[in-house]
This record gives structure tokens, C-alpha cells and sequence, in this order.
């Protein structure tokens, strides 16, 4: 039974020189399911987010370049039997994006899926593809990646920490192109990404040692290189920088190390970030040289986006307050300014609310109000949406 019919989206707009900034909060309930997962820019300025929660099927809101909501709908809710409650993992793509999301075995079972939705600009499902639907396996995605000819490349395991990767290859009209054997990766695949010659590397871990694995554009995988003999912690990625793959292992002691994996070569094969000890922060992004950072001062009380480049230099920090405590979980740098997304607890006192900010390239929100200290003041205007509303 449905408790919850709707929830408060609250939103100031601005109009900057380049680009609009713009902040929204959507308040929740005491027991509200949904959280929120991913955000993306798509390619006209517009940005997408998704929100999974037990038992509920994904649900997306795409604001234009103001702010302003132009749809939100639910998705898979008619494809299949399964919740697909988890990931929400988005990709930005020509005129559109595509969410990953899998199900969990607490809502089905032993029995679980992964699903991938390729969606235009208008909210419109272009195609859906399941995997898992006509058998008894368990299937969850870990990772999902544009590629080069207008498809995707989605890597995962039979479940969390399990090891036995998969990494399979839909094209741009969502067909199964390919997909490795079982014996092929024997870790837990983490992270894809695609190199320059467009051919793929799967990151993988096997508890106590860190394999990279090259697979060839028609699926071929190769035999693991070992890159480090220690753990990595679930959530680490595989990026490139120039001509060489790094990883950012999880942030310790206020320290942000980056290594480089394969190819091992190069001037610099570690970057060594010295974060502030009054905060509580992650990795979110990496563009162009630059190390995007998000999270919140100690004690939550406000939330931090922090830019620095790969000699460990901080090129500018930006505090934002709502007036209640917040903080910011993932960012993403694209042309169109700074997309962030966190929690604000709380605007209205007594509930936790989802946050979405979007500031220009420089971390600024236009017509937000500073204080002595350079905080940013954020006064959202409230808006309704109905969630459940099919």
C-alpha cells in the first residue's frame, strides 16, 4: 500500500551570463523508499536524474537549463516481473541518455536482473534491454559506459563482492552484441572504460589483488595483468588521463591518492591530494586534468565542492549553505557548468531532502546570497510533483 502520494520539489533559478544556475530540493517523507542514485548533463544543457528505491520502479526528472521540470515518469514498471530497486546509473548519449538499474534479491529472490533503458530528450523509451529476464541466475551491474559507435558497455557480477565478472556490449538500436564467458573474468568487475585505439579495459578485484583485463572490440578478453597486490574498495574506478589508466582508491586520513594502473608508463605515476581536516569528502569527478571533490564540513552543517588539478594544487573551494545541514555526494564537471546531487536535512525541519544544484564552472551560484566567510546562501521556492502519479 502507498503512503506516500507526493513530494515538495523546491527550486530557485538564475539566469547567469554563460549558463543558468539553479538549485532544487525534493523533500521526502519519514519513510520514504526512493533515493536519490545518479545525475547527467545531456548534450543540449538539460539535466537527468534517477531515483530507485525497494520495491519501486526507477523514476527520472529532467530539468532544463533553468531549473524548471520539463517531464518525470516512471520506467520498467510494465518490462518485467522484477523491482529493479538499485545502481541507477546514468550515461549522457546523442539527443538522450540510458539508465542501468538491477534488482535485488531481497525483492526477488535468488532471481535477479540487470536493465538498461535507452532514452531520448523528451523522456521517451527509444528501446529496453534485460538481461536475466528468461533465466534463474543472479545478475547485478557495477558499471555502464558510452562507446565510440553509439552503443554501450555495461560490466557486473552474479552479486555483491562475488567473484566472476561479466562485461557484455549492446549497439546503438540496444541488440546484445556480445557478452564474455563466465571463465573469462574470474575477479569482481568493477569499472570499464574504453581506450583510445576502441577497445575496452575492465578493472577488476579479487580480494587481495587488483587485475586489469583488456578486451578487444568484438569481445575478446585477455589473460589479467596484476597491478597491485592489495584490496580495493568497491567503489574505485578506472579512468584515463591522457594515454594511461589511474584508479582513486577510497579517500584516508584526508588523503586522496591516485595511481596509475596499465599502461605503466609516463612522467607522473601518482597524484597525491591533501584534503582540508575540517570535511568529510569524495572524489566526484575527473575532467581535463582536474579532480572534482564533494561532500560537507565536519558535522554536515554545509556542503563543499573543491576543484584541484593533478600536482594536488586547490584551484578553488565553494561552501553552500540551505539553512539546515547538508551535503553533497556526487558532482559532475561538463561544458555546461557543475551538476551536483545531495542530501538536505532538513529545509522543513523534520525530513530528509534530495538535492540538486547546478552552478557554473567555477562552482558560483548567480543570485545566491555570501557571507563574511564566502558561504553561499541558497533560498529555494517550493514546487509539487506527484510520484506516483502513472
Amino acid at each position: 500500500m502507498k503512503i506516500i502520494s507526493s513530494f515538495a520539489l523546491l527550486v530557485v533559478s538564475t539566469i547567469a551570463l554563460a549558463e543558468s544556475t539553479w538549485s532544487v530540493a525534493i523533500e521526502t517523507e519519514e519513510d520514504w523508499h526512493y533515493y536519490l542514485r545518479d545525475c547527467a548533463v545531456l548534450s543540449n544543457g538539460n539535466a537527468v536524474v534517477s531515483i530507485t528505491g525497494p520495491f519501486e520502479d526507477p523514476f527520472l526528472i529532467c530539468f532544463d537549463r533553468e531549473g524548471e521540470i520539463l517531464w518525470s515518469r516512471h520506467i520498467l514498471e510494465a518490462e518485467s516481473s522484477r523491482a529493479f530497486e538499485s545502481l541507477g546509473g546514468l550515461v549522457t548519449l546523442d539527443d538522450g541518455f540510458a539508465v542501468c538499474v538491477h534488482s535485488e534479491p531481497r525483492a526477488t529472490g535468488i532471481d535477479t536482473d540487470v536493465a538498461v533503458v535507452r532514452m531520448d530528450s523528451s523522456g521517451s523509451i527509444l528501446w529496453t534491454f534485460v538481461l536475466g529476464e528468461d533465466d534463474e541466475d543472479i545478475w547485478m551491474s557495477t558499471d555502464m559506459i558510452p562507446c565510440s559507435d553509439g552503443g554501450l558497455l555495461v560490466a557486473g557480477c552474479p552479486g555483491q563482492q562475488l567473484l566472476g565478472g561479466y562485461v557484455f556490449k549492446l549497439s546503438a538500436d540496444g541488440r546484445l552484441e556480445w557478452m564474455t564467458q563466465p571463465e573469462d573474468i574470474e575477479g569482481f568487475a568493477l569499472s570499464v572504460l574504453q581506450t583510445v585505439d576502441g577497445d575496452y579495459c575492465v578493472l577488476v578485484s579479487n580480494y587481495n589483488s587488483i587485475d586489469v583485463q583488456h578486451i578487444t572490440s568484438d569481445g575478446l578478453v585477455s589473460a589479467p595483468i596484476t597491478v597491485a597486490d592489495s584490496e580495493i574498495p568497491i567503489r574505485a574506478r578506472i579512468s584515463r588521463i591522457n594515454d594511461s589508466f589511474w584508479i582513486f582508491p577510497a579517500i584516508e586520513g584526508h588523503v586522496l591518492c591516485g595511481e596509475r594502473l596499465y599502461p605503466d608508463n609516463g612522467m607522473q605515476n601518482e597524484i597525491i591530494v591533501q584534503l582540508p581536516s575540517d570535511c568529510e569528502v569524495q572524489l566526484a569527478d575527473i575532467l581535463d586534468g582536474d579532480l572534482l571533490i564533494s561532500g560537507g564540513t565536519d558535522g554536515l552543517d554545509d556542503a563543499l565542492l573543491l576543484l584541484y588539478n593533478f600536482n594536488g594544487d586547490l584551484l578553488w573551494q565553494r561552501c553552500y549553505d540551505t539553512g539546515a545541514d547538508d551535503y553533497l555526494f556526487k558532482a559532475i564537471l561538463s561544458n555546461h557548468g557543475i551538476l551536483a546531487m545531495g542530501n538536505i536535512n532538513s529545509i522543513s525541519g523534520e525530513v530528509l531532502s534530495f538535492w540538486i544544484l547546478k552552478t557554473d564552472i567555477s562552482g558560483i551560484v548567480e543570485g545566491a546570497g555570501i557571507t563574511e566567510n564566502g558561504i553561499l546562501l541558497i533560498e529555494p521556492e517550493v514546487m509539487y510533483i506527484d510520484l506516483y502519479d502513472r
